[in-house]
């Protein structure tokens, strides 16, 4: 009986208080100034983050602090549909709150959503590397996504930690291709 009320308090604190995480990616051959039209174009995360299908322009002028996003991902088709009347899996609606091209930054709120996100901020950073001449000199770039949010009913602090960390992963992945592509 002891155990379970305290995981039950241990929950209940879990609860309150509020999460908070950043999660990093190397893109060890695209230096910062290269990433960082890929991230300050706001309304084209569905080119970058695996999973989503729709990113679009929802209120304001995309890239102006106040332009609110929409983006969703869709359910998987039907057997024989051919990609024909997907339907919306989950959405969210997210407010820029701020961007930074000499700091290479952008901050943004969830402002509703089909996830259970209550209260969410999170910010995005094309960081240079500059740990070392070597990596200064091969103009290696790191991705610093950071947040603070209320807990996420049905999520963990792990989990939501785990999938945000995939995310960043992937999209330096696609931004290193996109710039390889480029230079091709």
């Amino acid at each position: 009986m002891e155990t379970e009320e305290a995981a039950a308090a241990e929950q209940l604190q879990q609860e309150q208080e509020q999460w908070r995480g950043t999660v990093e990616a190397a893109l060890p051959s695209t230096p910062a100034s290269a990433a960082w039209p890929h991230i300050a174009s706001f309304c084209a995360l569905h080119r970058y983050l695996p999973g989503i299908d729709v990113c679009e322009l929802a209120a304001g002028e995309d890239g102006r602090p106040g332009c609110v996003r929409y983006v969703a991902s869709l359910a998987p088709a039907a057997a024989g549909a051919g990609g024909a009347g997907r339907e919306v899996a989950n959405w969210a609606r997210e407010e820029l709150l701020e961007i930074d091209g000499g700091a290479r930054r952008l901050a943004y709120a969830v402002v509703g959503s089909s996830m259970g996100f209550g209260r969410y901020v999170g910010s995005m950073a094309v960081v240079a590397d500059d740990e070392d001449e070597a990596a200064a000199a091969a103009g290696r770039c790191r991705l610093v996504w950071a947040f603070e949010c209320d807990p996420v009913p049905g999520w963990s602090l792990d989990g939501l930690l785990g999938y945000l960390d995939g995310g960043v992963k992937a999209i330096a992945a696609r931004i290193e291709e996109a710039e390889t592509a480029a230079a091709a």
